[in-house]
């Protein structure tokens, strides 16, 4: 590695002929940040320091505006709290909660306290005391700030003022109070660091002289906090699940003592940490109810989680609403649930499961501030016998990171053993601590919390350690300082920063889960992005929006044309419930018949064809990523020089209107063919037939750089066949960037609810493990600074370039399926530019601007804009995002391999160069301050992020994710098969490690059998349920339906029979002949199909014994299809129409006679119930009076305590 100090000199040291200061190489100096800090901000001068400032002073200067985490010491990693402040604008969701008043929060304190106003450093174990005269003065400006800020809580405005987070040290969310240590604010943060030493020392008296008074007092307020518990129970609407109110019309309920929650609002507030100076002696007091205290089974109610006050119809749209957002289908079971439940459950059943993990899901997204309770999930059942459902659905979602994951206080079921014997506590260490480590860290440790009852007896949860190589933590998300803090425009207490990896966020709705950590538990800011980009001509000159549409058309016809050679992905099996049913919130009413699994076996397994559309659909591009909406192929069906015309193009003289494209695949090797190569190949066709100029070309190439930078790599080294294997799962919304940077996002996961275990500077150079899948076999870490970690489970979230430099040894050497998909992957580069101002010459109203690039050679060749493309063709306008004005140059295709060659001076200068163009009006000044990115040369990194290389498959995502024996797991972007190259995609892949090492640790999830009983039958006058432990089985009201419903059953079994007896059985619909001709064909061809698709196979692989597989064979077969000629189709269709007219008419007779019988049956049952009335007995008549006054007195209690009754109200 390249000595720092070489590295410091040539970087930000340096100053440039026009006194501009030149960029750091932050890469090369990867090994030591604290030189990388000096390097950054040693040499500049902080403008309000003096002008005889020494060196020493500089350098402390400096640190004091880099960002403690990046570069602090391990020991100061573990006393640097983060303070997190909500998007301006922010609104969580509309709610009902009473608006704190001042006074309230004061009782508040006063009521946790046992009566006593307790300080808020004091609810935090912080035992400070204030004794300097210039701290009070601090403390009375905060003060008369914080009531200023209660007063705007009140007017209910979704906002920080800004005037009160500069210098406050403790945030407060309504039911949320956290102690967070303002950092990185230059002379102030000094001051608190002597402030903070003194009152440590005092801190350390105080309590060696208080320990034995604070146990008894923390024993006796425990003891009083689970009274209040029990005494208050909580209250469950559907929409927001909070405690009754208390004597001053707050909510006693919170999620956590560390997370950032409020009532009414998603915004946190700075609260005084001076309104009570009083320091009490009382240990650190829990401000929420203890949520481990909760109720027994026997106790749940079902309905309770839904709000009475909604319609079947608008609760049902929620909660679809909430598993499109959960990225769940909210019609059908998820592949995993249909594993576990198609043994338990039958197809009508499926709908029952849905209802409730739709509604559980629901609970969830309105407020993921706050974890839902096993009986919040009980109470989104309708019945009783629902609750094994709810149960298994609860446990599914939250085993599998779809509820109560991310930055909040999860529910406690850990218990204390009275066994002295102690087991062994397991060790989980989880190398790496980026998105998706410190998302399985955070996972695992909820997931030990929730479910630590199913450990051992005596077996304390998994202690979880996170192992990162550098001194700071987020991997790829990095958000660096600038030099120069003053002016910056963010929110008070944020800093200017420049994001030099992952940096938007590609849309929070339809299943985003960072839509849920920076929105509903963080509040961050951020900024939306507009598609508002202009694309400028290498001559600098504004292109023609015309024209730049019109190219755009092309691209897209090209990208979707070849998406012919996509490879089919075949769907995993799964089952979905009715539809009807789950759109109008209705429980079916039937028992079902048979398990899934066991109809499923009589089935007979006929071959089946892909959907298909007859739509032309062609491909769109996003701009903002590069990639691709879904593409079809369906302009393949349609002859080019059509095509070319219908989109606006001009054909060439003398050309008939017919020509088309011959669709063939290409690449380097044929026998591995590219996206890259294939659409060069229908350009140049293109060419023959339309006129397209030099200019055209590069605006098509600055579509190929776009999608370059999507991939991270030259479009020629993508799979033409699986390049976009995760198409369809994009996230929509408007596109983000945080303001401040992105790492505040990994910090979150960091500090809250706890912070986790991070050991930085941990260079992992070895592991060794059991590779047999021995269940009680472990692994060894072993650490280039001679540290050694003994683990029983090991979570590997190395970058994929990093696993294929090899830079960590396995022992045993990975097997051959693992080694194979790390060496088939692709992993790419992209690299930035990054220029800061000090005034802005651009339009800051645009995102972004694009800029075409000349060719290398010849203009009209297309191979000639290859090398050149992606250099510098776009520009982003991060000023809003980092607070600066601040340009972002995208470097990407093969120039991101040469920003890592080129040095500072030349980029800096060309990107000024092509400013200069295309703003001819202004006058361009050199950057006072630029970044430039080199991830390759990063030895933690060794790159961006994955793509599918032209050997690869997307069943290569699965194998990176899947386990080595039963201790080393894998967890990153590039094991992410429906996410990959993605932030969200990192944390959903440490989301699912968590799971596979949960469910390897607590064992599977235990489905009761049955898992839903049938429902009861009456038995006798006063029958009870058998079995049934409820106590409702005894009152009056049951009693009462179950007379009448037993003598209405008795009844309408005498009317069908007597129905039956004078009319006979009602007609029938009658069965369909074939009315898709494809299906008619298929029959008579598929075999013949398969025997040509053998023989390919065979020829293909030189194996005498290979076979298609049944997805070739429909792909062929539908080809066969498309290419017969219309005489071949005719009889099919012939066919097909006889059976639609001969259907048409057997339906038509069908409704006569249905018509007929139903109009008869209703007259009979009329007569019928007129001469034989259903009288009930007088126990009946008795027990219904009962009853009556029964409800009425349930429904004045409800009214009492804050329910809405309706008249489909079920008791």
């Amino acid at each position: 590695m390249a000595d720092p100090g070489q590295d410091n000199s040539h970087g930000a040291g340096s100053m440039d002929p026009n006194g501009a200061a030149t960029s750091a190489n932050y890469f090369e100096a990867m090994g030591n940040m604290d030189s990388l800090a000096t390097a950054a901000h040693a040499q500049q001068q902080a403008p309000y320091s003096p002008h005889g400032t020494t060196s020493q002073q500089q350098v402390a200067a400096a640190h004091s505006l880099v960002d403690p985490m990046f570069y602090m010491t391990d020991q100061q990693q573990q006393q640097q709290p983060q303070q997190y402040y909500p998007q301006q604008g922010y609104v969580q969701g509309a709610t009902g909660y009473p608006t704190p008043t001042p006074e309230q929060w004061q009782q508040a304190l006063m009521d946790t306290a046992g009566g006593n106003v307790v300080g808020f450093q004091q609810l935090f174990g912080h035992h400070i005391q204030y004794q300097n005269q210039q701290q009070q003065q601090a403390q009375q400006q905060q003060q008369a700030q914080q009531v200023q800020l209660l007063a705007m809580q009140q007017r209910g405005q979704q906002q920080v003022a800004a005037g009160a987070l500069a210098q406050g040290n403790m945030v407060q969310s309504p039911g949320m109070i956290q102690h967070v240590q303002q950092h990185a604010v230059h002379p102030q943060y000094a001051q608190q660091q002597q402030i903070q030493q003194h009152q440590a020392h005092q801190q350390q008296a105080e309590e060696q002289a208080q320990q034995q008074q604070q146990q008894q007092q923390q024993q006796q307020q425990q003891q009083q906090a689970q009274q209040q518990q029990h005494q208050r129970p909580q209250i469950i609407t559907g929409a927001h699940r909070v405690a009754p109110p208390g004597p001053h019309g707050i909510s006693a309920e919170s999620s956590n003592l560390s997370s950032p929650q409020s009532l009414d609002t998603s915004t946190p507030m700075d609260l005084d940490p001076a309104i009570s100076s009083k320091v009490l002696s009382t240990p650190t007091v829990r401000t929420v109810p203890d949520r481990t205290l909760t109720k027994g089974r026997a106790d749940f109610r079902p309905k309770t989680a839904i709000p009475q006050d909604l319609t079947a119809e608008e609760y049902a749209r929620q909660c679809i609403q909430a598993a499109i957002a959960s990225r769940l289908p909210p019609y059908a079971l998820h592949p995993n649930e249909y594993l576990i439940l198609k043994d338990h459950i039958n197809h009508i059943q499926v709908t029952t499961y849905i209802h409730i993990r739709n509604g559980i899901l629901r609970l969830w997204q309105r407020n993921p501030l706050v974890s839902v309770t096993r009986e919040e999930a009980a109470g989104c059942a309708k019945d009783y016998r629902f609750f094994d459902v709810a149960e298994v659905a609860y446990e599914w979602l939250v085993r599998h990171g779809y509820v109560n994951f991310g930055c909040i206080e999860v529910p406690n079921t850990i218990q204390p053993s009275l066994n002295t014997a102690k087991a062994r506590r397991k060790t989980i260490v989880v190398i790496g601590a980026g998105m998706s480590g410190l998302g399985c860290a955070r996972q695992l440790e909820g997931l030990f919390s929730q479910f630590g009852d199913r450990l051992p007896a005596g077996e304390a949860p998994p202690n979880i350690i996170v192992l990162e190589a550098r001194g700071r933590l987020g991997g790829r998300v990095y958000s660096h300082p600038l030099k120069n803090q003053y002016g910056a425009n963010l929110p008070e207490g944020k800093r200017a920063t420049a994001d030099l990896g992952a940096q938007v966020i590609t849309g929070f709705d339809n299943g985003n889960p960072l839509g849920v950590l920076i929105r509903g538990q963080l509040a961050l800011h951020y900024h939306s992005l507009q598609d508002n980009s202009s694309l400028h001509d290498s001559n600098g000159v504004p292109v023609d929006k015309d024209r730049d549409t019109l190219v755009e058309r092309l691209y897209n016809d090209i990208l979707d044309r070849v998406s012919t050679f996509k490879n089919k992905i075949v769907t995993q099996k799964t089952v979905e419930g009715d539809r009807e049913l789950i759109d109008t919130g209705k429980d079916p009413t039937g028992e079902g018949g048979e398990m899934i699994s066991k109809v499923e076996n009589n089935e007979v397994d006929l071959p089946s064809v892909y959907s298909a559309t007859d739509e032309n659909f062609s491909a769109n591009v996003d701009k903002l990523t590069g990639k691709p909406s879904t593409a079809t192929g369906s302009s393949a069906k349609i002859p080019a020089a059509e095509q070319a015309r219908k989109i606006g193009w001009q054909l060439k003289p003398g050309t008939t209107g017919g020509e088309t494209i011959t669709l063939e695949p290409h690449g380097t090797d044929s026998r591995h063919p590219t996206l890259g190569k294939t659409m060069d190949s229908v350009l140049r066709q293109y060419q023959n037939i339309i006129d397209i100029t030099p200019q055209d070309l590069r605006l098509m190439n600055w579509h190929y750089a776009n999608l370059e930078y999507a991939n991270a790599s030259n479009v020629d080294s993508l799979s033409l066949g699986h390049w976009d294997q995760d198409d369809g799962n994009d996230f929509s919304g408007a596109h983000a960037m945080l303001l401040g940077g992105y790492t505040q996002l990994p910090r979150g996961l960091w500090l809250s609810p706890s912070k986790l275990d991070i050991r930085t500077r941990h260079v992992v150079r070895k592991i060794t493990y059991t590779a047999d899948g021995n269940v009680h076999g472990g692994a060894t870490i072993e650490c280039e600074n001679e540290q050694v970690f003994h683990a029983d489970k090991v979570v590997v979230t190395l970058p994929l370039g990093v696993l294929k430099a090899e830079q960590v040894k396995f022992e045993p050497a990975l097997p051959e399926w693992k080694s194979g998909a790390i060496e088939r992957l692709g992993y790419g580069l992209l690299n930035k530019v990054i220029l800061v101002y000090d005034e802005p010459f651009w339009d800051v109203d645009n995102d972004m601007v694009g800029l075409l690039r000349d060719p290398m050679g010849p203009p009209e060749i297309q191979e000639s804009y290859e090398a050149n493309r992606g250099r510098f063709y776009m520009f982003w306008n991060c000023t809003k995002a980092s607070g600066k004005p601040t340009l972002v140059a995208l470097m990407a295709g093969e120039a991101a391999m040469q920003t890592e060659l080129e040095s500072d001076e030349v980029l800096v200068k060309e990107a000024t160069f092509y400013l200069s163009k295309m703003y001819p009006a202004k006058n361009v000044p050199q950057p006072t301050e630029t970044i430039i990115t080199r991830w390759k040369k990063d030895p933690y990194s060794r790159g961006s992020y994955s793509y599918v290389g032209p050997e690869a498959t997307a069943d290569d995502y699965d194998l990176m994710a899947k386990p080595v024996g039963n201790s080393l797991y894998f967890a990153g972007e590039a094991s992410c098969k429906s996410y990959p190259a993605t932030v969200h995609g990192a944390y959903i892949s440490g989301l699912h490690a968590a799971s596979e090492i949960a469910e390897s640790i607590l064992g599977p999830i235990h489905v009761p059998s049955p898992l839903i009983p049938p429902k009861p039958k009456f038995q006798g006058s006063y029958g009870s349920l058998a079995g049934s432990k409820r106590k409702a089985e005894d009152s009056v009201i049951e009693k009462a339906r179950e007379l009448k419903s037993a003598r209405l059953e008795k009844y309408e079994e005498k009317l069908k029979q007597a129905l039956h007896e004078a009319l006979g059985e009602r007609p029938t619909k009658p069965g369909r002949s074939g009315a898709n001709p494809f299906l008619l064909y298929q029959k008579d061809h598929w075999f013949i199909c398969k025997a040509k698709c053998d023989e390919a196979r065979r020829k293909s692989t030189n194996n005498a014994e290979a076979k298609a597989t049944r997805n070739e064979v429909r792909a062929a077969l539908g080809q066969m299809w498309r290419d017969a000629p219309e005489d071949e189709k005719r009889p099919y269709l012939n066919e097909t129409e006889s059976n639609k007219k001969s259907n048409a008419a057997s339906v038509t007779e069908f409704k006569k006679k249905l018509s007929e019988y139903d109009k008869a049956a209703a007259k009979f049952k009329k007569e019928w119930k007129e001469k034989n009335p259903s009288v009930p007995t007088d126990e009946e008549v008795l027990l219904s009076r009962q009853a009556d006054l029964e409800i009425a007195e349930i429904k004045r209690s409800r009214k009492l305590n804050g329910f809405i009754d309706t008249d489909e109200e079920d008791y």
